[in-house]
């Protein structure tokens, strides 16, 4: 994979003081990678991978707002399983719901996705300056840390920071969610709101909302990340992200309980 994004200006945007198109290019490193660059953009900006060990270890003191059930997270001291050979998932996901935000791959760098990852750029339909994506990876360190339980792994990859970000910080959760549905109806995972301040390579120090969703099969070795970013104090409402979470459906796992 390239260790640079490129990201082209959309030449049928038109600035105004109220309304700024961001124009951003998202893609997958090992990890989940982040470039972006504003409207006259100059530069890349690429996020390297964080290791998964040091998610899963500096993560184990995590505390969800909401407990799992007693069965959704494995005990530290249970042994890790045994190591088996890995086959990475055949999964498909959906975007079945486009009444809060549409497929917008001008934004992404489809061919920089992994391969076994994917990627999907998306706008948001009432407010173009709010974009994010669906994306997904397929990797054997994932599974091989599946003995951590996938609650750990999940809240674990919640707290990856995104290079281009400043200032992180959590407004609401780490809440459980099953709006996402696969084979067996439901893909519960982690989301949380976060504000941000995002250093696009021509706008530095521009503040964003957001809100994330993550969730880590540990015995599949996948795992499916959502996020949207909006310029701060335009960001949609919990109901409607939600909306957007319940349109995404993934064929060929059933994920189970965290």
């Amino acid at each position: 994979m390239p260790s640079h994004s490129q990201c082209s200006r959309n030449r049928s945007d038109h600035p105004s003081l109220r309304r700024r198109r961001l124009v951003a290019a998202l893609c997958l490193t090992t990890g989940i990678a982040l470039s972006a660059c504003g409207p006259a953009h100059k530069g890349q900006l690429t996020v390297e991978p964080v290791n998964a060990s040091a998610e899963a270890s500096a993560s184990s003191s995590a505390t969800p707002s909401k407990k799992p059930s007693p069965t959704a997270t494995k005990s530290p001291s249970t042994p890790s399983p045994s190591a088996t050979a890995w086959t990475a998932p055949n999964v498909t996901i959906t975007n079945e719901d486009t009444s809060v935000w549409a497929h917008d791959d001008e934004r992404i760098k489809k061919d920089s996705a992994g391969p076994n990852g994917t990627i999907d750029g998306y706008t948001v339909n009432a407010n173009p300056a709010c974009f994010g994506f669906i994306s997904s990876e397929a990797e054997e360190r994932y599974y091989n840390l599946r003995g951590a339980g996938d609650d750990i792994q999940s809240q674990a990859a919640l707290k990856r920071q995104q290079s281009i970000f400043s200032g992180y910080q959590t407004t609401q959760g780490p809440t459980s969610v099953e709006a996402i549905r696969d084979d067996s109806g439901t893909f519960p995972g982690y989301e949380e709101t976060f504000s941000v301040t995002a250093n696009f390579s021509d706008s530095p120090n521009t503040p964003m909302d957001g809100y994330r969703f993550d969730r880590r099969v540990g015995d599949a070795g996948l795992e499916l990340e959502v996020m949207l970013l909006c310029p701060q104090g335009s960001l949609i409402s919990q109901d409607q992200w939600h909306t957007i979470l319940a349109g995404i459906r993934l064929q060929g796992i059933d994920a189970g309980a965290m």
